[in-house]
């Protein structure tokens, strides 16, 4: 029975290191959201402030993917209930 919660825990982990690697790709995405607009702002720079408006709701929205990942991770390492559930097991 240690030993399943000892490969829980890892699995556990294993995951929540995937779900941090959200914010890599999520600073990537970022990035692609901000040289476009800057792009299209010297094509046009008469729709500045509507490029900028859009490219502000785009880079809030792929923010929050990357707090998504952060807050999965974080409820992946201290509140997961197979562990506890696995821990009340073995007593």
């Amino acid at each position: 029975m240690q030993n399943a919660l000892a490969n829980v825990i890892s699995v556990v982990h294993i995951a929540a290191a995937i779900a941090l690697l959200n914010g890599l790709f999520t600073t990537f995405g970022q990035s692609k959201i901000t040289v476009q607009a800057i792009e299209s702002i010297a094509r046009q720079p008469e729709a500045a402030d509507s490029i900028r408006s859009a490219m502000f709701v785009g880079l809030a929205m792929a923010e929050t993917s990357g707090i998504y990942g952060l807050l999965i991770a974080i409820i992946m390492l201290y509140a997961n209930p197979l562990v506890d559930i696995l821990v009340n097991l073995i007593k």
